[in-house]
């Protein structure tokens, strides 16, 4: 038995010729590299503009036509444009398109490999390209826009539909424009919140502030193969706190016994139950008791794997803890 007491993201426009060979030269005596990260006029941009993020840069393109293509990109795939919402590889009537890294290409070596297929410098074309607000992943557009020599926006935690930061104080005057970005560029998010103040109060959830999206705190997650609904305004929950729940989840056996002291809304508790483990699962806030018991059902767990309590940790130890221990400890003998 363990008991287990718990606190715890344009087109072609050909220029004149010139082989990768040449481009590489030109760079070499410019001492300079193709950036392809968003344009340095965006530093401090505290409202976003996506047209601010438009940028003309020189690529490479090999056209392969009347060649078996996946003996091509086999030999190119490592030195693919590899953007944001961009597919580096175009086909048309006239043949394949295909888009290179400038910073990559290794143009001797490529042109070596290339003449045993036919092709050589002459399918190479250096081509006009523009990147667009699009191209460029959220990491990319902070790095181009916040403070240069403070900390940037390290990183924020996803919960269902909503995607919930902490920002520092030298980044609330940017917070409209980091909400907007994570809107557009993190896939499923339709709510962008900021927490606005310390989780100090008795129940463990905190103020915040919805910076883009739709007011909308109820989701719905799976975690430990079991589905999870909640009001994420109302109760405590760490998305981060995952890898902890799977390990006691994994530690603990059919019967075993849990006794979760801070149950939440049952990240824990509900696994746990399902596994048929015995569950006495507690929470002082009343919605986080509600939500628990809905999860409960909502994952069919049989009401015999579990009973749930809405009090103080402390009474709850000194309580259910107290009367249901001695009992355990005859019938579980392995603990």
């Amino acid at each position: 038995m363990y008991i287990v007491l718990k606190n715890i993201r344009h087109g072609l426009k050909p220029i004149p010729f010139q082989s990768l060979r040449t481009v590489k030269l030109q760079k070499e005596n410019m001492n300079e590299i193709v950036n392809l990260n968003p344009p340095d006029s965006v530093r401090g941009m505290l409202e976003l503009s996506e047209e601010c993020f438009k940028k003309n840069v020189s690529i490479p393109v090999l056209h392969v036509k009347d060649v078996k293509l996946s003996n091509i990109i086999k030999l190119v795939k490592p030195e693919l444009l590899k953007v944001e919402n961009f597919k580096p590889i175009k086909s048309d009537e006239s043949g394949t398109q295909i888009y290179l890294n400038p910073n990559r290409v290794d143009s001797e070596n490529l042109e070596n490999e290339l003449n045993k297929f036919g092709l050589g410098k002459k399918d190479i074309i250096l081509t006009n390209f523009t990147l667009n607000y699009e191209n460029f992943s959220a990491e990319q557009v902070f790095r181009a826009v916040l403070p240069k020599n403070k900390e940037g926006m390290a990183s924020f935690t996803k919960i269902g539909h909503i995607l919930h930061v902490n920002l520092r104080e030298h980044l609330l005057p940017f917070k409209k424009l980091i909400g907007k970005v994570l809107f557009d560029k993190i896939p499923g998010c339709k709510t962008v919140v900021n927490k606005t103040n310390m989780i100090d109060n008795t129940y463990r959830n905190f103020q915040m502030e919805i910076l883009e999206g739709e007011d909308d705190m109820m989701v719905t997650l799976k975690e430990n193969k079991c589905t999870f609904q909640f009001d994420f305004s109302a109760v405590y929950w760490n998305s981060r706190l995952s890898s902890e729940h799977e390990c006691i989840v994994k530690k603990l056996n059919s019967n075993d016994v849990l006794f979760d002291v801070c149950a939440g809304v049952g990240p824990f508790s509900v696994p746990l139950a399902k596994k048929s483990c015995i569950v006495h699962a507690n929470d002082l806030n009343p919605e986080s008791y509600k939500w628990m018991n809905h999860n409960f059902k909502l994952n069919k767990i049989k009401t015999d794997c579990f009973k749930t309590y809405n009090k103080d940790a402390k009474m709850f130890i000194l309580e259910e803890i107290k009367e249901y221990l001695p009992k355990y400890l005859t019938t579980h003998k392995d603990y």
